[in-house]
């Protein structure tokens, strides 16, 4: 038996509703929750009952980025060259980042080459040697 107050369906899409409008606007799950009143727990136990209802809320939680996905768009289709040029820093990265790794994968240590090392040791023997 559950515990606690078993909600109507009426209630219950009272409450998602009253959470849409927080998650749309980028609050976390438990945050919404708690500006509505309503526990996490239960929410996280529809969630995992309700497929369909985990669709929802991941909607209205993206919804900011979609919008802000879709001005981006309209202003680099409005001839934006800026806005195009930051789109492809970040999107496009292998060909138009402006940054330079400082670290190798997972953050590790850039490891120089063989040959490029031997090269280094070369060209300062080289210059000791003069």
């Amino acid at each position: 038996m559950a515990q606690g107050k078993e909600f109507t369906e009426k209630q219950r899409e009272e409450i998602i509703q009253s959470l849409e409008e927080y998650l749309k606007l980028g609050y976390s799950r438990n945050k919404a929750c708690e500006l509505v009143g309503f526990k996490p727990t239960t929410l996280s136990e529809w969630v995992v009952k309700d497929e369909g209802l985990r669709i929802k809320l991941q909607g209205y939680e993206n919804y900011v980025n979609v919008k802000a996905r879709a001005n981006i768009v309209k202003t680099i289709e409005g001839g934006d060259v800026s806005q195009s040029n930051w789109w492809a820093e970040r999107k496009m990265k292998g060909e138009f980042s402006t940054r330079t790794e400082q670290t190798g994968a997972d953050g590790k240590d850039l490891i120089p080459s063989e040959e490029h090392t031997k090269k280094s040791q070369d060209a300062i023997n080289d210059y000791l040697n003069k």
